[in-house]
C-alpha cells in the first residue's frame, strides 16, 4: 500500500540554463549549464513527494528502456518512488529538453508522438484502491477518465492538473489545479476569476488558477474566491514549480490542513524548487520545508 499513487506523464529531461534572457528571434543565447534531469508532471510530482517522505507509487508513460529511460527509473527509485509499475522497452520513448532561465522556460518535446502512439500503460485499480491519494495526469484519453471513474467509485479522491473545464476529470477532482497559461490556450483570453468561475461552478471540490508568480486564485462551489501570493525568492528554475506545487499540495491534504492551510504548503514547497536547479532533482526534504515555514508538522 502506499499514500499516492502517481499516474501519467514521465519522460527523459535535459535541462539547458541560460545565462541571461531569452534571445530574440534569429538572436544569441549564452548557456549558464546543461542539467540532466527528469520531466512529466507525474515523474515529477512523484519526486517531490518521496523527497518529503511520502510512500508514492509510479506508473502511466511507457519508457523505451534506453539509457536515458533508465537514468530517469534510477532517479526516481533513490529518491523512494515505487517504479515497479513503469513500462519499459516500448519502441520509442517520450523526451523533452527545456530551455530555462530564473523567469522562464520554454519546453521543446516529443509528447505528440506519445499521444499518437498511446504509449501509456493501464492504470492499476488495485493501485487506486489501496492508496490515500491518486495523483492523476488528464493527458491519456480514456485512460485517465478510467483511472478518474474507479477513483469515484473506491471514494479515492485525486488531483489533477490542466484539465479541460468541462471534461467529468475537472468536475470531480477533490482537487484541480489549473495553470493560467493552459487556460488562456483553452478556455480563452478572459479575466482570471471567470476562468475560476468557469471551473467552480460545476466542481466537487477545491479548483486552484496558478499564475506564475502572480497571486493564485483558488475557490469552491458557493464560497467567495480567495487569493495567496506567491513566496518571494530568488529563482533560478521555474521548470518544476507546477509539479512540486501539486506534490506540496497532496503532502498538505495527507496532513488533513484546510485549503488556506493548503496553498501556504504547495506554494512553500514550490518556491523552494524554483530557488535550485534542476529544482525538482533538489526538491526538499519534510524538515527543509518545516525550516522554511518556521513551524512543524
Amino acid at each position: 500500500m502506499h499514500d499516492v499513487y502517481a499516474y501519467g506523464v514521465i519522460a527523459p529531461s535535459t535541462l539547458i540554463e541560460l545565462d541571461g534572457s531569452f534571445p530574440s528571434e534569429a538572436g544569441y543565447g549564452e548557456i549558464a549549464g546543461v542539467h540532466q534531469s527528469l520531466g512529466g508532471e507525474a515523474a515529477g510530482g512523484a519526486y517531490v513527494l518521496a523527497r518529503l517522505g511520502i510512500s508514492t507509487k509510479l506508473s502511466g508513460t511507457r519508457l523505451s528502456g534506453d539509457p536515458e529511460s533508465q537514468r530517469v527509473i534510477d532517479l526516481l527509485s533513490a529518491a523512494g518512488v515505487d517504479c515497479s509499475a513503469v513500462a519499459t522497452g516500448a519502441a520509442a520513448t517520450v523526451t523533452e529538453i527545456v530551455f530555462s532561465n530564473a523567469a522562464e522556460r520554454t519546453v521543446f518535446g516529443t509528447y505528440g508522438r506519445m499521444l499518437a502512439d498511446q504509449a501509456w500503460s493501464r492504470p492499476s485499480h488495485e493501485d487506486i484502491v489501496t492508496s490515500r491519494i491518486v495523483c492523476l495526469d488528464p493527458f491519456f484519453g480514456d485512460a485517465s477518465e478510467l483511472a478518474a471513474r474507479w477513483c469515484r467509485e473506491t471514494s479515492t479522491p485525486y488531483v489533477t492538473v490542466d484539465a479541460a473545464v468541462e471534461s467529468d476529470i475537472a468536475r470531480h477532482a477533490e482537487v484541480a489545479i489549473i495553470s493560467e497559461e493552459f487556460a488562456s490556450r483553452t478556455v480563452g483570453p478572459i479575466d482570471p476569476h471567470e476562468v475560476l468561475a468557469a471551473y467552480v461552478e460545476p466542481s466537487d471540490g477545491l479548483v486552484i488558477l496558478t499564475r506564475g508568480s502572480g497571486p493564485v486564485l483558488y475557490g469552491r462551489s458557493g464560497k467567495p474566491v480567495r487569493q495567496f501570493a506567491p513566496f518571494p525568492v530568488e529563482a533560478r528554475d521555474a521548470t518544476g514549480a507546477g509539479d512540486s506545487f501539486r506534490a506540496g499540495l497532496i503532502y498538505g491534504m495527507l496532513r488533513g490542513f484546510d485549503d488556506a492551510q493548503l496553498l501556504e504548503v504547495a506554494s512553500a514547497v514550490s518556491a523552494l524548487v524554483c530557488q535550485r536547479i534542476p529544482g525538482v532533482l533538489d526538491s526538499p526534504s519534510e524538515d527543509e520545508l518545516e525550516s522554511f515555514l518556521g513551524r512543524t508538522f
